[in-house]
């Protein structure tokens, strides 16, 4: 990748977008190769501590993109036009990675599950001995490990769609789990948002393979490769909660663990050998976690939870669920489906915060739900409240928004974290 890089931005003016973790990790790795003409970064906030690159922060600090002739854009950054409308050529680490090592890579997007089937594939090929490493949109920039790849290692690659939007290669095993209604407030329609997804596999050759949920699978004008369709029924067991001791729950798991074995499966890895790796993995937090119980009741942080499919999969999960909060920064998401489900749910209290709460509110309040106990509070705090004085004993509470947290907290953790320290630390 070295060569790639280096033939790249040989005598070329570069511009990194973002200074965030990757951004940081680009700077470092084009200062060892050197070759470029000129350097600049641009970032709201700007690196206080950098003399060797030309800084542009503020407001306009996305207004110098075409003085440079390369630019490395990192996914937070959302540019004021179309990349291609640029005379300056926008790439970004993914691109340049997959170009350089896409026959070794296993790409997962979705819009749910990506980072559990990335995490759960990483250890099962990790303990049954298979070279590997994850990262990518799970927390590591694929330019701090290009240094430890060998012909033999396989990188699991989770790929969000702000990664794969400015993407010409795709990787030679591709995970497609799903696609649901999200990030609306970037990409303006669905149809744009499912066309960065698509990404995933509309560069794959003929002998490359997609594993894909039959939800998404792709027209033969859109993919040349071989498509896998994964369902649940291909796993060795019915359910999660039969086999003793594995930590994950939840009928959306059990798809994303068939996606796992399948691809388990191609490297040798036998039944048994699947099975007692799913039983040492410990699930990411803030997915249908299990807070603990607090007066009877059972608390779950699905945090991570943003879209109207996966909130009614945690419910679906929970047997016991009775009470829910709903709601964070609102995104233009279609609630009917969700608003319907709940009408006629086992769920008994429902609390409705923050912007996208306060529609979901009024869709229940017009449905006139009898069998519902209806709140709206205007954030995380009262809204927990709330939920602790009318959960009953002997059922469980859940946090799953099908909501984004920004404007409110940084992110999902940081709500999931508040939600267990109001719960637990008595903040109420």
């Amino acid at each position: 990748m070295i060569n790639t890089l280096s033939n790249l931005i040989r005598g070329k003016r570069i511009l990194l977008l973002g200074f965030g973790k990757e951004g940081q990790a680009t700077y470092k790795l084009l200062k060892e190769i050197g070759l470029y003409a000129e350097l600049g970064i641009a970032d709201i906030n700007p690196p206080c501590n950098i003399r060797d690159a030309q800084i542009y922060s503020g407001e306009d600090y996305l207004e110098h993109i075409d003085d440079y002739d390369i630019a490395f854009k990192s996914p937070g950054i959302v540019l004021p036009k179309d990349y291609r409308k640029y005379t300056c050529k926008i790439t970004s680490q993914t691109e340049v990675f997959l170009q350089a090592f896409n026959r070794q890579v296993i790409g997962v997007t979705g819009t749910k599950g990506k980072s559990t089937v990335s995490s759960l594939l990483y250890h099962v090929l990790h303990t049954n001995n298979v070279p590997c490493f994850i990262a990518g949109n799970i927390g590591t920039p694929v330019f701090e490990i290009v240094g430890s790849i060998k012909p033999e290692t396989v990188v699991i690659l989770e790929l969000s769609c702000h990664q794969l939007e400015i993407c010409e290669f795709s990787p030679a095993l591709a995970v497609l789990l799903n696609i649901y209604e999200d990030h609306l407030d970037h990409y303006g329609t669905f149809e744009n948002y499912v066309r960065a997804k698509k990404n995933i596999y509309l560069h794959q050759h003929p002998l490359d393979v997609l594993y894909c949920d039959k939800s998404v699978i792709p027209s033969r004008s859109e993919s040349v490769s071989r498509i896998m369709v994964i369902e649940k029924e291909s796993l060795p067991f019915k359910s999660l909660e039969k086999i003793g001791g594995v930590k994950l729950r939840g009928v959306n798991n059990l798809v994303n663990c068939a996606f796992v074995y399948n691809i388990a499966k191609s490297f040798g890895i036998s039944d048994q050998e699947f099975i007692d790796s799913l039983k040492s993995y410990t699930p990411l937090s803030h997915r249908l976690e299990l807070l603990g119980s607090l007066n009877g009741v059972d608390y779950y942080d699905d945090s991570i939870s943003t879209t109207v499919e996966s909130t009614i999969n945690a419910i679906e999960s929970i047997p016991n669920a009775s009470t829910i909060l709903l709601g964070g920064m609102d995104r233009g998401i279609d609630y009917t489906a969700l608003v319907d489900y709940l009408a006629n749910s086992k769920i008994s209290n429902v609390i409705c915060m923050y912007e996208s709460g306060k529609r979901i509110y009024d869709m229940l309040k017009k449905l006139e739900a009898t069998n519902l106990n209806l709140f709206y509070c205007d954030n995380l705090l009262k809204a927990a409240e709330t939920a602790k004085n009318h959960a009953r004993p002997g059922t469980s509470c859940l946090l799953s928004p099908a909501s984004a947290s920004y404007g409110d907290f940084k992110n999902f953790e940081e709500r999931g974290n508040v939600f267990k320290a109001i719960i637990f630390d008595n903040m109420v």
